[in-house]
């Protein structure tokens, strides 16, 4: 276990390494440090936090760069996160009051404001309901044995499917059928409605068979639908100024399961999930540090919000920053599903 003044020159450190990304001796942290230490007690420090993995050193003398297991000592020794600037949250809220009251809109506005705040890469997803929940179905005829099928979801979302029949139906049947469907399936989610053992008659069960094909497929559709800002902020680092580093950037935003990657690093309670180079479970990730929050309403419609960086990241700011936008996300998401839209400039999480 460190002892408080090796866990104090750690933070010094790691502090100082975030901002210049060069090794740091220990001249400068004595120079830092609140309390007058010497230097040759700052060198004593720094033995043992390379002896016990926290810092590298090329050699004795060098100054340290920390490891992922020290940055994780610094963000556990985190007690409280900084907030956003006063100026940034005027900024936030004038970016989001500018966009369309659309969940689209905004989780491109919050990938944009999120990589500029961190200059780092931000991902985030569109709100989508967990599994979505019919609210109306509409049968409509169009010509000889042809019907479209029309699905609105509580989420606002219409889905549309042009549905070939072996017979010609009358409207007046149609609609006496989107009735039933209507009374029996409203509100129901996909698995629901494929569990319901309602009775149904054969036109109806085909339908209701077409609607739970549609709305999985939504599901599923809706899960991937995401914004990415920054990829140029993240190819700036010092890190990846190199064709080798940078290479692992090109592969992290090629890799076909990178959305899947970073959904499976969503924290599952309403806090933050933090991992920290091989920390993440995932390979193409390890290279990297990643800061993931949720947004949205509880057991209902929301997403994720992500920053991808050098595990040299500044972990209070992007913290600040991804638990900031999630809530502003999640006050957009209430204040369009029924609540109050946050006010411009005036929203405090």
């Amino acid at each position: 276990m460190l002892s408080e003044r090796a866990g104090t020159v750690l933070n010094i450190l790691i502090d100082q390494y975030v901002n210049t990304a060069a090794p740091v001796a220990s001249e400068d942290i004595a120079r830092r440090s609140a309390t007058k230490v010497s230097p040759a007690t700052v060198r004593s420090a720094m033995s043992q936090l390379a002896e016990e993995g926290y810092i590298s050193r090329p050699h004795v003398s060098a100054g340290g760069i920390p490891s992922d297991m020290g940055y994780r000592f610094y963000v556990e020794s985190l007690k409280e996160v900084p907030p956003l600037p006063p100026s940034v949250r005027q900024t936030i809220g004038d970016r989001f009051h500018q966009a369309d009251i659309d969940g689209d809109a905004w989780s491109q506005q919050c990938a944009s404001i999120l990589s500029r705040i961190t200059a780092n890469l931000a991902i985030v997803t569109v709100p989508r309901a967990s599994s979505p929940r019919l609210k109306h179905i509409q049968l409509v005829y169009l010509q000889e044995a042809l019907v479209l099928l029309i699905i609105v979801l509580q989420e606002t979302r219409l889905l549309r499917r042009l549905l070939p029949l072996e017979e010609g139906l009358a409207q007046d049947l149609l609609n006496q059928t989107s009735n039933t469907l209507n009374e029996r399936l409203g509100g129901l989610s996909y698995p629901e409605i494929e569990a319901s053992k309602l009775l149904f008659t054969p036109l109806e069960e085909r339908f209701k068979r077409d609607t739970v094909v549609m709305m999985r497929e939504a599901a599923y559709a809706g899960a991937q639908e995401h914004h990415v800002e920054g990829i140029r902020l993240l190819l700036d680092q010092p890190e990846f100024s190199q064709t080798s580093r940078a290479k692992e950037v090109v592969e992290l935003l090629d890799e076909r399961v990178l959305l899947e990657s970073v959904l499976s690093e969503a924290p599952q309670q309403e806090d933050l999930a933090i991992y920290i180079g091989d920390e993440n479970p995932e390979d193409v990730l390890r290279p990297f540090g990643v800061v993931v929050g949720q947004y949205g309403m509880a057991d209902s419609l929301g997403g994720t919000i992500c920053v991808i960086g050098p595990t040299r990241m500044g972990y209070a700011k992007v913290m600040s920053a991804v638990r900031y936008l999630s809530s502003f996300m999640s006050q957009l998401i209430a204040g369009a599903h029924g609540g109050t839209l946050p006010s411009k400039g005036r929203f405090t999480p």
